[in-house]
Parts: structure tokens; sequence; C-alpha cells
């Protein structure tokens, strides 16, 4: 399939229809998530000082309605009292474009499978639980989309957030970043921005999946459970109860950010630090459970342990060095937990066999754990995004710009300049080299501000932009 051109003659296709939710719950979890990301970062003042908003994430951004009529079909079936749906004029907040993004990413489409990611096997759904996810599809349960669109199972999503099939994904947002500093028009400037924000909002919300223990396990079975009275109310009953019991304005704040370089890292690494990584290894999914365990009760603790280690479906997590086998046999069962504590299965001793679940309790412990970590995935995702460590700086009566720090590679440099009315228009280009600075003329007479922008490529040879934005001229 050839990617579109327009990002957003794209999201009809991807955020048209309502129903069961295939990850976490996007007008909750996601939108918290991702307001926690955003404040989190350094977006607002990347977007006062390098795309020169003046109000950073809280400016007011407007994308005309008959600029982009699939866009709000889309925005407009969403409720207006959560604070993204733009008004009558196409107008709302750079953060509200923002969670909108994160928002309209994943509906029950056929791109639904593109939300999986194993790292283990480095692979998407497999053709087992894609077919799951196909035969769902024909029931119609999904609404939009066909099965025969999921193909194999669904692109993997350490791939998705930057595929050429994905609207919404690296390649939508380049396009819209490097208009968004370079189109002549503030109007448009301001127009693409918002596009620049709404991607990156949906690339967002494809990271944050991968802080779902099924969204890493090649677990669909877990998002096929009934978690409603109606027949059709499926989806996984982990994420309903952290929107239940987060919301949107609960979900925590960020913990550490994560010291990664390179956007595809944050989903999967070499070193085992990418969320996915981190979230597959760390807990378990419904149906990732260790097996039923037959377990005679006389047994040993070695015997206990033989057993259940082979009814492992995966090797971690591992279990713990002793379990509570007298508490096994109680009506309440026992607690699996992790170094901090933190719940992640009950197990228990029902007729000679040992039987594990997650309940309600023991999953918001986990929720109390992996939604801090995925916030703070998110601002680092953000961070890298918006880069703020290109500079401008006065050379006499000439411009330096410095891109000294590791992560830039080879790329373009160009440099615009504004008229009073607004108005931009490019007028010096050049190649810059890693680690070194780049003079520039001065602008022509008459400009007030100045602008540029790096396209190329970082120290690892994934692409890169960046820009910066000054009054001219520059003070001292």
């Amino acid at each position: 399939m050839k990617r579109t051109s327009s990002l957003f003659a794209a999201i009809l296709v991807v955020a048209l229809g309502q129903g069961e939710a295939k990850a976490w719950e996007p007008a909750t979890t996601h939108a918290g998530l991702t307001e926690q990301a955003a404040l989190g970062s350094a977006l607002h003042s990347r977007l006062r000082e390098h795309f020169g908003t003046g109000r950073g994430v809280y400016a007011m951004l407007t994308i005309p309605e008959a600029d982009a009529p699939e866009l709000f079909a889309v925005l407009r079936r969403l409720n207006p009292t959560h604070g993204y749906v733009p008004d009558t004029r196409g107008r709302m907040s750079a953060l509200s474009w923002l969670v909108a993004g994160s928002v309209i990413a994943d509906v029950p489409s056929a791109l639904a499978g593109n939300h999986f990611f194993d790292p283990r096997t480095g692979k998407g759904l497999s053709a087992a639980t894609a077919g799951g996810l196909m035969r769902r599809l024909q029931r119609g349960a999904l609404g939009v989309g066909s099965a025969a669109s999921l193909g194999a199972g669904g692109e993997p999503a350490a791939s998705w957030w930057r595929s050429e099939e994905n609207p919404m994904g690296y390649l939508g947002f380049a396009d819209q970043f490097r208009k968004a500093v370079s189109t002549a028009s503030p109007a448009q400037r301001e127009r693409h921005l918002a596009g620049t924000l709404l991607a990156a909002g949906a690339m967002l919300h494809v990271l944050q999946d991968m802080g779902s223990p099924s969204h890493v396990r090649n677990d669909l079975r877990a998002h096929q459970e009934h978690i409603g009275t109606a027949e059709t109310d499926l989806g996984s009953r982990f994420e309903r109860l952290a929107a239940l019991a987060f919301g949107r304005l609960g979900v925590p704040a960020p913990n550490d950010k994560p010291a990664i370089t390179g956007l595809g890292a944050f989903f999967s690494n070499a070193e085992g630090t990418g969320l996915a990584d981190i979230t597959e290894r760390s807990y378990f999914s419904n149906g990732t459970l260790p097996a039923l365990t037959p377990v005679e009760r006389n047994a040993g603790a070695s015997e206990l342990m033989r057993r259940i280690q082979s009814k492992l479906r995966r090797p971690e997590p591992s279990p713990p060095p002793r379990l509570d086998v007298v508490a096994a046999r109680n009506k309440a069962g026992a607690t699996w937990t992790n170094a901090d504590g933190v719940c992640l299965t009950r197990y228990k001793w029902e007729r000679a066999r040992m039987r594990f679940w997650i309940d309600d309790r023991c999953a918001l412990e986990q929720l109390e754990a992996i939604l801090p970590t995925v916030s703070a995935y998110g601002v680092a995702f953000l961070d890298e995004l918006f880069p703020g460590d290109l500079r401008l700086e006065a050379s006499g009566q000439a411009l330096r710009v410095r891109a000294d720090s590791p992560r830039f590679g080879a790329g373009k440099v160009q440099a615009f300049s504004d008229s009073a009315d607004g108005s931009r228009s490019e007028y010096f280009s050049a190649e810059l080299s890693p680690g070194a600075s780049l003079e520039i003329p001065a602008p022509g007479k008459g400009s007030v501000r100045v602008t540029v922008l790096f396209d190329g490529r970082d120290a690892t040879g994934a692409d890169l932009l960046a820009t910066t934005s000054s009054p001219w001229p520059l003070s001292k």
C-alpha cells in the first residue's frame, strides 16, 4: 500500500469508529499518560523557544476544518468536554492537539494488530493470535476494518511507529515538522505544528502500549475478556481497571526518565532497557501465567519449584526463591511478588494442582508501578522528538549554528528569516558535519526573526530533525 501524502486525509482510515479498546483506554489512560509526558518533558519550552509559539503547550493552534475534513469527522465524534475537540474555528491548544493524537491512534480497526510487539521474538502478533483477531473482525465485533486487511498478524509496534504504512507515524510527523518550520505563511506553520503534535501523540500511544503486559507477550486472549454486559463489550480487564482506578487526571506522574538515545530504542534495544523489554520480563499477562501445575500436597519445596518452572510459558518473571506453601493451602491463597514487593500473581493449591491468577487488587499494584514508568518513557521520547541542543549564536555580524551534541550526525542546515508580518523565507542552506559548527550569514534588511532547521541523521544513522529560532538581531 502506498503511503498517503496527507496526514489528515489518512486519519479517517485509522481512527473512524468506536467500540472496544485495543490498548490502554484512549479517552482516559492514554490521554492521561500523554499529558503527564508533555508536562514532564521540555516540550513547553521547546515550542516557545524553537517554534516561537510564545505560550508553549498552551498556545492556541488552528487547523481549518475545510483543510482536513476527514480529521474533523473523527474529532467531532469525541466528547467535547474532554478538552481535545477543537472549537468551531478548528482551534485548540498545542497540548490538546498532542493528546488528540494519542486518543485517535488506536480504535477497533484492521490496524489494531500493529500495536503489539514481543521483544523475545522481535515479532508482532503471531499467526495464532492474529487468527483470533481475524475471527472477531469477521463477527463484526471490532467495527471498522476487515479480516483480510490485517494480513499475517500486523506489523510489530517496534517498527509500526515509523512504518510507511502508518499515516500517523514518524514519516507523517517529519513531513509536518519540516512544514511547521519552513512554510511561508504563519497560519500554515501553525496548522502544520498542530499536525506535528497530532502525529507525536499517535507515536506516544504506540510506545505507551509497550507498558501493557499483554501487548508485549503476544497475548491477544487478554483482550477477549468480557468486561461488560453486552456480548461485544470485549477487552482487557487489566486495561479497563487502569481506566476505572486512575481515570485521566489520576494517572501517576512519571518516575525517573530513562537515559535512552534513538527513538527506536525506547521500544526495544540490545541492552534490554526498552519499555517493551522491561514490561515483558517483569510482568505476567492473564494469558501467559504459569499453566495449572499438578503438585502433590506433600511435595517438597524443591519439587514444587521444579514443577512450576516446567509450567512457565516464558523464562521470566522467574519464581521467587521461596513459595509460601502454607499460605497456598489457605482459601485466599498466597502472593508471588517481585523484588519491590509488587504482586505478580496469586497462587493456590486446589485438588493437587497449583493455580495462578491475577485478581483486581494484584493488578492495581502492578498498575501503580507500571504507569509512572510508562509516563517517564513518554517524557524522554518527547524530548528526543523535539531536541533542544541545536543552538544559534552571534558571531560578529554573522551567525553560528552549533550542533555539537553527540546525538548529531551529518545533515542539511537551512536558515529562514521572518519579516515583520510573519512571512518566512529561506535565505541560506549548507551541509553540517558531525560535531561541527557552521557559520551562516546574517538575514537581510527588515528581518525580525531567524530560524534554523537541521534535517539529517543522528549518530546512529537514524533520522533526526531539530530546529531553533530567535528574534533578530540576536542578543549578545
